[in-house]
């Protein structure tokens, strides 16, 4: 699919178990003015409606264990313009929780 409904998923590994890395990522989201609209721990999945340019968004995130010692946070996006938004969540997320060792 094209054009800009187009989900777009991105990455990041950061150090910590999947609930820290889920809670660090409700704190960025409702700094950057998102909704947290269903948040369960136990799947390590968060859904969130952010309005970016008067058009509101989806954001999806996913943190599973990698390895012993890290998370990894999947983000998906229908935003437009998706690429600040995610390096704004990842830079925050590495603040917060650390690059894993």
């Amino acid at each position: 699919m094209t054009g800009p409904s187009r989900t777009r998923a991105r990455d990041v590994v950061v150090a910590g178990p999947p609930d820290e890395a889920l809670l660090a990522s409700v704190a960025l989201l409702r700094h950057l003015g998102a909704r947290i609209t269903r948040y369960d721990a136990e799947a390590g999945m968060l859904e969130a409606w952010l309005r970016r340019w008067r058009r509101p968004a989806s954001i999806r995130l996913r943190a599973a264990a990698e390895g012993a010692l890290a998370t990894r946070v999947s983000v998906e996006s229908d935003a437009l313009g998706g690429g600040p938004l995610f390096r704004r969540l990842r830079g925050g997320l590495l603040q917060l929780t650390g690059r894993p060792a």
